[in-house]
């Protein structure tokens, strides 16, 4: 009896001292602490400790290629919110590429490593500024390109795609055209990508069709059910509101 209640005790205090290693985690419940990073930030960083694990612990090469596909959105997203993260957003989206490598070389066929490298490539980038951003467009095209070639349909790529046709309106003929066909293909996709809505609207805006944005963001400011909750909270719900405040009175 003794003997038990030693090893019970024993169990406890391990578990306290090592918790990210008390029990085998699943990419399941990793992927879900990094859902709710909008209620508390912290759960980025317990995300990132979650997906190490799993990587470490599993022999299956499915499972590690998704670790590192979930490293390479976090490290993104850290990079994104490191004002609340206390964090260097460039290291975060340097990490972020490391990891999205790291998912390439586990299976050069998954489109979403390609995707991953080029995001968080993008984001270092408008942090390094200008003339970097000139300096990786090749690169960033190239994988993004790749990610498209392997998954023509995921709304991700298709957005980013979009994204990338807006910011190059004063190299690429008829910018706003190419932008709107790749989110409106992002949303028969995935009907409930906000970021995606978002985009539109700031597309509508550079047209002058003031009304169609300003119903557009609204519908994205009060979206009920959006594919990445924390994302719509955290960023595409604010970007939205900022986007229809630049035309209240228009």
């Amino acid at each position: 009896m003794l003997k038990t209640k030693v090893m019970i005790l024993l169990f406890f205090a391990f578990t306290l001292v090592y918790p990210a290693y008390a029990y085998a985690v699943t990419l399941r419940e990793a992927q879900s602490v990094f859902d709710n990073y909008d209620k508390d930030i912290t759960n980025i960083q317990r995300a990132i400790d979650m997906f190490n694990q799993v990587i470490t612990e599993s022999k299956d090469k499915r499972t590690i290629y998704e670790g590192y596909v979930g490293l390479a959105r976090a490290y993104e997203t850290m990079g994104d919110q490191s004002k609340l993260t206390q964090t260097s957003s460039f290291n975060d989206y340097e990490q972020g590429m490391a990891m999205a490598k790291s998912a390439i070389r586990v299976n050069p066929n998954g489109a979403m490593g390609y995707y991953w490298y080029a995001a968080n490539l993008g984001r270092k980038s408008e942090v390094q500024g200008v003339l970097n951003s000139l300096i990786s467009l090749p690169e960033f095209k190239k994988n993004l390109h790749k990610a498209y070639e392997l998954d023509k349909t995921n709304a991700d790529i298709l957005e980013a795609y979009g994204e990338m046709y807006y910011e190059l309106q004063w190299v690429v003929s008829d910018s706003n055209g190419k932008t709107l066909d790749f989110l409106n293909r992002a949303l028969t996709s995935d009907p409930h990508l906000t970021l995606a809505m978002a985009m539109k609207g700031k597309v509508l805006i550079r047209e002058g069709k003031y009304q169609q944005a300003k119903k557009i963001l609204t519908a994205v400011i009060n979206f009920k059910n959006p594919t990445y909750r924390a994302d719509w909270a955290m960023y595409d719900r604010p970007l939205a509101q900022k986007l229809l405040d630049s035309i209240k009175d228009k």
